[in-house]
C-alpha cells in the first residue's frame, strides 16, 4: 500500500496552489437555495446558506460544507446542523454536490478525494469547483478572506483534506469528520493549514484503525493518528499525539507544533458510529467543537 503523505527527505520545497476565479458567466448565488455555476464544462450545484442577520457592510466568515457518499447539500444541511449554527454565529455556508457517478445502479452523488481506487471518477477537477465556487461567494458576498473553513463527513471528510492540501494558502482550517485523507502529494502544502479531525473509534463503515487491501477496487487507507502524525511531521511538529482532555465519551489528542502552528487535534469518541455526532449519539456535539475551532484559527 502507498503511504499516504510522501515523507521522505527528499520532500519538495513548499509549492503554493493556484487560486480559482469564478466564471464570467456564471450567475450571482442567491441565499438559501440550490445554485449553479459551470466548472471544466459540467454545471456544478451548491446550497448556500445566508442568515438573516448578514449585511454587506462587515465581512464573515464561509464554512464549505461537503456531504458524504451517496448524499447531497441539502442533506448534509440538515445533517450537520451548520445552518441554524450559522444563523446564530453569523456566517455563511456554502453546500456544494458531488457529481453522480453511474458506476454502480444508485447512480451516487461523491467526490474525487485523490485515491487511485476512485479511478471511476475520471479525474474529475472537485477541488477546483470547490475553489471557484469559493470565489464567486467572495465576488457576491462580504467575506473575511482570512475565515474561510471546509469540514465534510465521510467522502466529504476525505476531499475536506485534499481541499485542504491544495488550497492551503486560502483555507484557513479544515475540519474532517470519519473520513482520512487518501490524497497522495510529492509536496508538503504551501501554507500551515490547522486540522480537527473528529472520529469514532466504533466506526463500523470508514474504520478507525484504517484498512489495507491489494485490490485496486477497494479503497486502502491509514489509521486516524498515522494520518494526523504524517501531517504534523509536514511542518516540523511531533509524529506522536498527547491527550489534552478526556472523559467516558472522548479524549482529545493534540499533536506539538511549533509555535501552535498549525494546530492539529483530534477529538476520538467511543461510540458515535458512522453518524455526524452529536451530544445525545457520541457525547460530543460536532458542529459547536468545529465552529469553536474555526474561530480560534483564522489565517494568519
Amino acid at each position: 500500500m502507498k503511504r499516504l503523505l510522501a515523507l521522505a527527505a527528499s520532500l519538495l520545497a513548499t509549492s503554493s496552489f493556484s487560486c480559482g476565479d469564478s466564471g464570467p458567466d456564471d450567475p450571482a448565488p442567491v441565499a438559501n437555495r440550490l445554485n449553479t455555476l459551470t466548472h471544466d464544462g459540467i454545471t456544478r450545484t451548491f446550497l448556500l446558506h445566508v442568515p438573516a442577520s448578514y449585511s454587506s457592510s462587515r465581512r464573515v466568515a464561509l464554512i464549505v460544507g461537503l456531504h458524504g457518499y451517496t448524499a447531497s447539500s441539502t442533506a448534509f444541511e440538515g445533517q450537520s446542523g451548520l445552518s441554524k449554527k450559522a444563523d446564530t454565529e453569523g456566517f455563511i455556508v456554502a453546500y456544494p454536490d458531488g457529481l453522480a457517478y453511474p458506476w454502480t445502479s444508485s447512480n451516487p452523488q461523491a467526490w474525487n478525494a485523490g485515491s487511485s481506487y476512485e479511478s471511476w471518477t475520471g479525474g474529475t477537477d472537485d477541488v477546483g469547483f470547490i475553489d471557484q465556487m469559493i470565489e464567486l461567494i467572495r465576488k457576491h458576498y462580504s467575506i473575511d478572506a482570512a475565515r474561510i473553513y471546509v469540514t465534510g463527513h465521510s467522502n466529504g471528510s476525505r476531499i475536506t483534506y485534499r481541499v485542504g492540501y491544495e488550497l492551503a494558502c486560502k483555507i484557513a482550517a479544515i475540519a474532517p469528520h470519519s473520513g482520512q485523507m487518501v490524497y497522495q502529494s510529492a509536496s508538503r502544502p504551501g501554507c500551515p493549514v490547522p486540522v480537527l479531525h473528529l472520529h469514532a473509534v466504533d466506526d463500523g463503515t470508514v474504520l478507525y484503525n484504517g484498512a489495507t487491501s491489494d485490490d485496486p477496487n477497494t479503497l486502502a487507507y491509514l489509521p486516524v493518528e498515522t494520518v494526523l502524525g504524517n501531517w504534523a511531521v509536514l511542518f516540523g511538529c511531533s509524529a506522536g499525539p498527547e491527550v489534552t482532555a478526556a472523559n467516558s465519551d472522548y479524549a482529545v489528542l493534540r499533536w506539538k507544533c511549533p509555535g501552535d502552528k498549525p494546530a492539529i487535534e483530534l477529538y476520538r469518541a467511543n461510540r458515535g458510529d458512522h453518524q455526524w455526532f452529536t451530544a445525545d449519539n457520541s457525547g460530543v456535539a460536532a458542529t459547536d467543537v468545529i465552529w469553536e475551532f474555526f474561530k480560534a484559527h483564522p489565517k494568519s
